[in-house]
């Protein structure tokens, strides 16, 4: 009995240091980086050294610490980039304009732009059901990180090689939602040019997250991420892809996955297409090497709000410690009386943006 009790006690202490930060590292702050280190290589977050996970594990491995765990004053850290929620200011709009001039530039330099915007004009005008010949949808099963069996669908040319390297991007929705048509244009051009597109369903998980009394409840959605990095280790897995060349990619919904996703395990990807993130996982992002990161965000984008873009963009510049770019896209568009052409295009800067960073490469 007394040495249970003394085991209780030990466990119990391990895991209120886990929480509050071991070995001076404080969950949500930047992960001082050794000198020496090769910036090329990922390193680990604040949360995965306080956690003691593993940065580079052979297989996905979830924080159990996914919320932000307040600051020791019980308060937590203030935003530097809370300004950017006020979209209206001079200051927002500035910092917008600025961006938007220095990503058009970079988009526009992406040798595989002209054609992917051609190509999407063609298919959305004369139509792009002679191209489903060409294209394979297999819908497989992957297994959840507690044996739940979840489905997914995957896109590929028939005559894919599947030779574990193909430039892969992968989305989520959730269970309870109804996933719009596979293939549309955007998917269609991504795998004319020999790329894989997943569409995968994760649970929703909206319980309250366990946290110490100071900190308040967050939102925990530790359940629908560890479905997402299960179902982008199934596809490396089946041998469609590897880490280096698997993209993160979404909109509303599977856009702010996308984004936490990144934040969390940033070596688990070589793209990121995001349109933001919760609020509480900006501070999770801290001291990495993250992928070239394209966030593309609108005024009028449902109920997805224009700054949760804003802030992670200006978060991942600031920790950024590789010369992986960062790049914003915000723009007044988004709503559904966005004229088909803005679309195409920004569906043409995202396409050629991963295309450049997983090495897709447009027909001859």
């Amino acid at each position: 009995m007394a040495r249970d009790s003394r085991l209780r006690a030990i466990l119990g202490a391990a895991a209120a240091c886990l929480l509050a930060g071991c070995a001076g590292v404080t969950i949500g702050q930047p992960t001082p980086v050794p000198s020496g280190t090769r910036l090329d290589v990922p390193q680990p977050t604040a949360t995965q050294i306080a956690v003691g996970a593993n940065p580079t594990p052979s297989a996905p491995r979830m924080n159990t610490v996914v919320a932000q765990v307040s600051a020791p004053s019980g308060r937590p850290a203030p935003s530097p980039y809370a300004w950017l929620e006020n979209v209206h200011s001079p200051r927002t709009r500035h910092w917008i304009a600025t961006e938007n001039r220095a990503s058009s530039k970079a988009l526009a330099a992406l040798p595989a732009r002209a054609w992917i915007g051609r190509r999407l004009g063609q298919l959305e005008s004369a139509g792009h059901e002679a191209s489903f010949n060409d294209v394979v949808v297999e819908r497989a099963d992957y297994v959840g990180p507690d044996g739940t069996r979840l489905p997914m669908q995957i896109a590929h040319r028939r005559d894919l090689a599947r030779d574990g390297n193909r430039p892969t991007l992968l989305t989520v929705y959730r269970a309870a939602g109804k996933p719009g048509r596979l293939l549309d244009p955007f998917v269609l051009v991504w795998v004319q040019m020999g790329g894989v597109y997943a569409r995968a369903e994760v649970r929703d998980g909206l319980a309250a997250a366990a946290a110490p009394r100071a900190a308040g409840t967050l939102p925990d959605r530790s359940i629908a991420l560890s479905d997402l990095f299960a179902a982008g280790q199934s596809l490396i897995d089946r041998h469609y892809t590897r880490r280096a060349r698997l993209g993160i990619y979404g909109r509303g919904f599977s856009g702010l996955m996308a984004g936490t996703a990144v934040t969390l395990r940033p070596d688990f990807f070589g793209v990121a297409l995001p349109t933001g993130t919760w609020p509480q996982y900006l501070q999770i992002a801290s001291g990495n090497c993250f992928p070239p990161t394209l966030v593309v965000t609108a005024d009028h984008a449902g109920n997805i709000r224009p700054w949760e873009g804003y802030e992670l963009a200006a978060v991942l510049q600031a920790e950024q410690i590789c010369r992986h770019p960062i790049l914003i896209q915000a723009d007044g568009g988004g709503g559904p009386e966005e004229p088909v052409a803005a679309r195409r295009e920004r569906a043409a800067d995202e396409l050629a943006f991963a295309a450049k960073w997983l090495g897709a490469r447009p027909l001859r």
